[in-house]
């Protein structure tokens, strides 16, 4: 099933807010049965959106899914734009409109002439409701053509879709999608693509999709024919087995954390540079109390030497970012929290603090594990953010390849 997306908000254009809503759908119908041929966003007027109806309606494709603009404000005119579009008069749906004015009044809030505009109801088309919010969606039918539109905001779309839009695609839809989302990481999209090229050449009817971030490359797999999908899928996870962390798109950490339950080991983390974003990415994960003991943000020298027990020697002979430094950070933290596992991590994050043997990027980290510790040392960019957020990353794949080995 072909799909255009269209989302609407002058926000999505200047800059001001991400459209991370067309992203969402677009991962979301392949597992239904559909495949976005079109992404557009444009302003919320009214001849923006008729000329972005009228662009789509024109295209091969089965639905429009449109987001944004059905608030009650002056800039919400999606559902105005709809009606006079496909020549609907909207009626006022008084039972809906008693609920919303129950509903404020329960808040203490008097409701506004202006929701009225939440009420309205096509004529000839169909309401979608809204489980979580009051703004309820339009669905119109033209030209074989389904036109689904829905809230902006991505916790209501994404509710309406789970409950209306993904059932219908599916249902509409000829042909099933088998896909599959292999993350990896510690490798780089080009190198990737080096390992798989023979592979993707040999298999012209399945879909890989690159998708690179700043912790890895997801790779999309998607295909109409099941063996020719579940044969390609496999020869993948061979020639990439060190490298893939999940096939269930979790999030390392809860790789990490999965792993540490299935193994009832603990861990506990030393930090100087991350400044405790391991630990955070760790607690994140439900179950993460079974396994994390706790941790040390030892950003100054006194609390290394003091609080982990690193040698007040060592770091004046080889200095906080080095090592030496990691190693006893990683040992100490073990030692403190009676741990099976230590991670630290100590470098010069940036943009200042480097010089030519210690360059900004360079970042130790170092993972103790039953007394015997390991260091790797790392050389990342200049951006401060970005080095804390990758050094995260490394030390979270290097415990889970540690774990592999119990």
């Amino acid at each position: 099933m072909k799909i255009g997306v269209l989302t609407i908000g002058a926000e999505l254009l200047n800059g001001a807010r991400i459209d991370t809503n067309s992203n969402w759908i677009s991962k979301t119908v392949i597992d239904h049965g559909g495949m976005v041929e079109f992404n557009i966003s444009t302003k919320d007027n009214q001849s923006s959106i008729i000329k972005a109806l009228d662009f789509l309606l024109d295209q091969s494709i089965d639905m429009i899914i449109m987001t944004g603009g059905l608030g009650p404000t002056h800039d919400d005119i999606t559902a105005k734009t709809l009606f006079e579009y496909f020549d609907d008069i909207p009626i006022l749906d008084e039972k809906y409109w008693n609920f919303l004015v129950s509903r404020f009044k329960k808040k203490g809030f008097k409701v506004s002439a202006l929701n009225k505009t939440l009420a309205l109801k096509p004529s000839n088309g169909k309401i979608i409701d809204n489980p979580i919010g009051t703004a309820r969606g339009l669905h119109f039918s033209s030209n074989k053509k389904e036109i689904i539109a829905l809230p902006g905001v991505p916790s209501e779309m994404k509710s309406m879709m789970r409950e209306a839009t993904l059932p219908m695609i599916k249902k509409i839809s000829q042909k099933s999608i088998h896909s599959s989302i292999l993350r990896t990481t510690g490798i780089t999209e080009s190198s990737l693509y080096e390992k798989l090229f023979s592979l993707i050449k040999q298999a012209p009817d399945v879909e890989l999709a690159f998708l690179p971030s700043l912790f890895g490359v997801d790779l999309r797999t998607s295909s109409t024919d099941n063996d020719k999908f579940s044969n390609f899928l496999m020869q993948v996870k061979i020639l990439l087995d060190e490298f893939i962390y999940s096939d269930k798109n979790l999030e390392l950490e809860e790789v990490v954390v999965n792993l540490l339950n299935n193994h009832n080991l603990t861990v506990a983390t030393a930090e100087s540079c991350t400044g405790g974003l391991i630990g955070d990415r760790i607690t994140n994960t439900s179950g993460a109390s079974k396994v994390f003991k706790g941790g040390i943000i030892a950003y100054s020298n006194e609390i290394k030497i003091n609080q982990l027990g690193v040698k007040k020697e060592t770091i004046q002979k080889f200095g906080a970012v080095s090592i030496e430094t990691a190693s006893e950070m990683a040992a100490g933290v073990q030692k403190l929290f009676s741990t099976d596992i230590g991670i630290s991590s100590t470098g010069i994050a940036g943009p200042l603090g480097g010089n030519k043997d210690k360059p900004v990027g360079l970042v130790y980290i170092a993972i103790s594990i039953n007394g015997v510790t390991t260091v790797y040392k790392n050389n990342f960019k200049s951006n401060r953010k970005n080095n804390k957020r990758i050094t995260s990353q490394v030390a979270l794949n290097l415990v889970r390849k540690e774990l592999l080995k119990f």
